[in-house]
């Protein structure tokens, strides 16, 4: 038998609980910022940072996150408030949009979702492992890159928040990868 709470959270047609999904948001521990700052300092490596805009609407998508996880593809839609509906009917291909009858459906998590911070740190680890970054074992949003055997970059996630040590021209080639995929 449920609680109220139970009850309150589940999602309507899904066994899962609100509560129960994971609500993964990366942020760096406090030692790692240390540990980057250290590097920087003991290297005489300049310490860049940067913000990814509009992070918790460039996530993975849901199918994305079902073939990465195993977890069943989520089913989002939502219903446009009125006031909203003649603005969409300006939309290529929305002209007819009929809110009494339809609903939105996401293709991916947006800002305010639950799954939006879990997504976009998914897709902001693909791509640091696309440029060879390594997660620390203690901290998986501590990265480390090698070249050759030797460190050459250090990064720190804070959701979209990042900060970057090493040459400056890893600096450059790791931001310059992180700009192709998220703009």
């Amino acid at each position: 038998q449920k609680t109220a709470y139970e009850i309150a959270s589940c999602l309507v047609g899904s066994e899962m609980c609100i509560r129960d999904r994971d609500r993964y948001a990366g942020t760096s521990q406090r030692y790692s910022q240390r540990v980057l700052v250290s590097v920087a300092v003991t290297n005489k490596w300049p310490i860049a940072t940067t913000d990814i805009s509009k992070a918790f609407l460039q996530g993975v998508t849901y199918e994305e996150l079902h073939r990465l996880t195993g977890e069943p593809i989520r089913e989002v839609n939502f219903y446009l408030p009125s006031s909203s509906v003649s603005a969409l009917q300006k939309v290529e291909g929305f002209a007819d949009f009929n809110p009494n009858t339809e609903v939105l459906h996401c293709d991916k998590p947006g800002t305010g979702s639950v799954d939006a911070p879990r997504c976009f740190s998914m897709k902001l680890a693909l791509c640091t492992e696309q440029l060879g970054m390594k997660q620390s074992s203690v901290d998986p949003e501590l990265c480390f890159l090698h070249d050759k055997g030797k460190l050459v970059c250090l990064l720190t996630k804070h959701v979209d928040d990042l900060k970057i040590t090493g040459p400056r021209e890893w600096i450059e080639k790791v931001c310059s990868h992180i700009e192709n995929t998220f703009g």
